[in-house]
């Protein structure tokens, strides 16, 4: 009797138990179930959200590297710091790009995906320091601001200087005053040629040969100017005067010139954007097409 009795008790209880632990298993099974779907739902959406940032970023590349090109060419102060300034909100359309991508690789990893996101991180940060040294230097426009002082300023006051000197030669045919006065204006007819190739030449040391140059003509032009001094009768002299004071404004401007020459922005700028920043530009580009190639292969795979 006790014994049925006991059957009676614990047979119902582990009925109750077993049919527990298959509801348990049943439910268990739906909740996995459910996060297989969903997760199989979100992933294509995950992967297509790649593909469309990364072009996005690439596209922003491209119009960064445009404007800082043209922000390099540019002809005025305003329109280099203007493309400067469009270059770097394309810069930063790219940062926000990958701060995105970053969330989605986390999102739905793969250790290719990890390794060339971090590649184009490393080539993007170099990117970013040379294209802010290239447009740092690109809206000084130092060199462009030489050859309009040596064709502007610099021409009107040698013009100036050559009519002095022809009113005080007017009537007289040879002579020492003609002679010095051919030399002063030979001597400032060389300083002007020479202004050209200064402002082009990216070489410190062929600037250097040239300012000596510069400094002899220099020389030969104000002892001719003095030497006139003393021969020039003094209904001549205002005429020399005025002579001298264009000259001594030559040679200011001249001076101007050789400094904003020597700083080179221009042709800094230009080497860096046509060599250092070109280079880290199809570095990067060459990333982003192995990222992309890489996200395609995993979304193809996602949606079959």
């Amino acid at each position: 009797m006790d014994d049925e009795t006991s059957v009676w008790k614990t047979g119902p209880f582990w009925l109750l138990m077993a049919i527990l632990a298959l509801v348990a298993a049943l439910l268990f099974m739906g909740v996995r179930y459910r996060d297989v779907t969903v997760g199989m739902e979100i992933v294509p959406k995950v992967m297509a959200r790649k593909a469309t940032v990364l072009s996005a970023i690439r596209v922003h590349m491209i119009q960064s590297v445009g404007a800082e090109k043209s922000a390099v060419m540019a002809d005025t102060d305003g329109a280099s710091a203007a493309f400067a300034e469009e270059s770097a909100r394309w810069a930063e359309a790219v940062e926000k790009g990958l701060q995105e991508l970053d969330q989605l690789i986390e999102a739905y990893p793969s250790e290719r995906e990890v390794k060339l996101l971090k590649e184009f991180k490393g080539c993007w940060a170099e990117f970013r320091a040379i294209d802010r040294a290239v447009l740092e230097i690109a809206v000084q426009n130092s060199n462009l601001k030489a050859a309009r002082l040596s064709f502007g300023a610099a021409r009107d006051a040698l013009t100036s200087f050559e009519g002095a000197l022809a009113e005080l030669m007017q009537g007289r045919e040879g002579g020492p005053i003609c002679g010095l006065a051919s030399h002063a204006l030979a001597a400032a007819l060389n300083i002007q040629v020479l202004q050209a190739p200064h402002i082009a030449s990216p070489s410190d040391e062929e600037m250097d040969g040239l300012e000596k140059t510069l400094r002899e003509n220099d020389a030969m032009a104000r002892r001719s100017l003095n030497a006139l001094q003393p021969l020039v009768s003094p209904d001549r002299q205002p005429a020399l005067c005025q002579a001298q004071a264009a000259y001594d404004e030559f040679a200011k401007v001249t001076a101007s010139v050789i400094q904003l020459s020597r700083q080179n922005t221009n042709i800094k700028s230009l080497e860096l954007s046509l060599n250092r920043k070109r280079n880290i530009t199809s570095q990067c580009d060459e990333i982003l097409t192995s990222l992309q190639d890489a996200v395609q292969s995993r979304s193809f795979k996602a949606t079959r």
